[in-house]
C-alpha cells in the first residue's frame, strides 16, 4: 500500500509540474503574441518613412526599426518570425511608410512584398532622353549617367518610344526598369490605337510615323492642329520639298532660340531638314499618343505652310505667298 501511495503521490507531483510547465508555456506564448501582434503606440502613432538598406539582414533591420520607434526595444522576436517562417532572406530594401501603431506581422508582410513608397512622376509629351534622365534623376529614381549610357548602348532603348505619361517609381528603381517601364507603357496604350504593321501615308513604316509624331510634337502648341500640320508635312513628302521644321534645328542647339538664325538654318546636320530632304534618322524628342494618331491619321487638307501667327494659333496657307503674307 505504501509503495501505491508513494507512487501516486509522484505521478501528482509528476502531473502538477507538468501542468506548472504547460502553464508558463502557454503564457509565454500569449506574451509572444502579444509582441508580435499588439503594435507599440495605436494612438498618436509614430509614422515615418524609412529607408532599409540594400543587403540588411532580420537583425540589422529590427535594430533600424527599435531606433526609429516603429517596433519595441529589444524586440527579438523580429528575427525569430522572420527565420522561423524562412522569410528572412526575402525581406526587401527600399523606402518604406511605417507606423508604430502596425504590429509585428503587418511590418514583416511589408517588407517581404516590398510595398514600398512609389513617387508620382509626369514625363511631359515632347521630352527629349535627357531631359526625362535629369527629372528622374533628381527624385532619386536613377542615376543619370547611367540612363544617358544605356540609352546609347541598347538600340531597343531609343529617342521616340520612351512613352510621356505619369508614372509611379520607386526611390532607386533603377535605369533599365524604368526604361522598360516606359517601353512597356508605349507599346500598351498605342498599339490599341495603330497596329504597326499597317500601311501608312506616302508609304511611311511605323519608324517613319514615330520620326515624324516627334517633329509634330515639337510644332504643334495644341491638339487640334495636329493633323493638319501633319497634312502639310505630307504633302511636302509627297511634292519633294525640304520639310523645313524649325523644330528639327532647335534639336541640334544647345539651347532653345526664340528665333533662328541664318546660321542655325546652315548647321550641317542631317537632322537639318532645310538642307536635307525627308525625315530626319531619328526622332527629335518623345511624343505623346495625339502626336503619333496625327502622323499616322493625318488630315486631308492641301495646306503646304504654316507659321505661329500673333494671336498665337497657325495659320495654314496653299501658296508661299499666302505664307508670307501671314508672317507677323
Amino acid at each position: 500500500m505504501k509503495i501505491i501511495k508513494t507512487i501516486k503521490a509522484i505521478i501528482n507531483k509528476f502531473l502538477n509540474a507538468l501542468f506548472f510547465l504547460f502553464l508558463l508555456v502557454f503564457l509565454a506564448l500569449l506574451l509572444s503574441a502579444a509582441w508580435v501582434l499588439v503594435p507599440v503606440q495605436q494612438e498618436e502613432p509614430v509614422e515615418k518613412v524609412i529607408e532599409i538598406p540594400y543587403g540588411y539582414n532580420s537583425t540589422e533591420i529590427r535594430q533600424l526599426l527599435e531606433k526609429e520607434g516603429i517596433i519595441r526595444p529589444h524586440n527579438y522576436l523580429f528575427p525569430m518570425v522572420t527565420k522561423m517562417l524562412k522569410i528572412d532572406s526575402r525581406l526587401q530594401s527600399g523606402e518604406y511608410q511605417l507606423s508604430s501603431s502596425q504590429n509585428l506581422l503587418q511590418i514583416i508582410e511589408q517588407l517581404v512584398k516590398g510595398r514600398v513608397v512609389l513617387y508620382r512622376i509626369t514625363i511631359p509629351e515632347g521630352f527629349q532622353h535627357r531631359q526625362i534622365a535629369r527629372l528622374l534623376a533628381d527624385r532619386k529614381i536613377i542615376d543619370y549617367d547611367a540612363f544617358i549610357e544605356l540609352i546609347k548602348e541598347n538600340i531597343q532603348y531609343k529617342e521616340g518610344y520612351l512613352f510621356p505619361d505619369t508614372y509611379e517609381f520607386p526611390k532607386n528603381f533603377g535605369v533599365k526598369n524604368v526604361l522598360k517601364a516606359m517601353q512597356k507603357n508605349f507599346e500598351e496604350v498605342v498599339y490599341k490605337h495603330i497596329n504597326p504593321e499597317q500601311q501608312f501615308p506616302e508609304g511611311l513604316n511605323f519608324a517613319q510615323v514615330i520620326i515624324l509624331a516627334s517633329i509634330i510634337e515639337k510644332e504643334a502648341l495644341g491638339t487640334e492642329d495636329k493633323p493638319r500640320i501633319a497634312s502639310v508635312f505630307y504633302n511636302r513628302l509627297s511634292r519633294g520639298m525640304l520639310l523645313q521644321s524649325c523644330a528639327t534645328v532647335q534639336y541640334l542647339l544647345d539651347k532653345p532660340q526664340e528665333r533662328l538664325k541664318e546660321k542655325d538654318l546652315a548647321i550641317e546636320s542631317p537632322f537639318n531638314t532645310y538642307l536635307y530632304p525627308g525625315l530626319p534618322p531619328e526622332p527629335i524628342c518623345n511624343p505623346g499618343l495625339e502626336s503619333i494618331m496625327a502622323a499616322a491619321y493625318p488630315a486631308k487638307e492641301d495646306y503646304l505652310y504654316f507659321v505661329l501667327g500673333k494671336e498665337g494659333k497657325h495659320i495654314f496657307s496653299k501658296t508661299y505667298q499666302e505664307h508670307l503674307n501671314n508672317k507677323p
